[in-house]
């Protein structure tokens, strides 16, 4: 039934709403080697509605992953497809 139903959205000519990426992950490498050893309020989408939010460093980047060290001492470590698809998104902190 959902197959029949895909079809029927591409004969009535729908569009179908697909994510737009803006940049590769190279880029999104680059750029995140850039702010290492900077400190950034994070929020992660975690799914099923749960946003945590983090205060801490981006402390080292790997080909694959990268790490972010909390305020409180422990280590995340993230994906760059985490921050290519939005579900991390870094805030700079604010200057009090």
């Amino acid at each position: 039934m959902h197959g029949g139903m895909w079809i029927k959205m591409q004969y009535l000519d729908i569009p179908s709403i697909m994510r737009n990426v803006n940049q590769d992950i190279k880029g999104t490498i680059d750029q995140l080697k850039g702010l290492k050893g900077e400190s950034f309020v994070i929020k992660v989408n975690r799914g099923r509605n749960r946003i945590e939010t983090i205060e801490g460093v981006v402390e080292s980047t790997y080909p694959a992953i990268f790490t972010v060290r909390a305020a409180g001492g422990e280590l995340n470590t993230f994906s760059y497809n985490d921050i290519l698809s939005k579900n991390i998104l870094f805030f700079r902190k604010r200057q009090e």
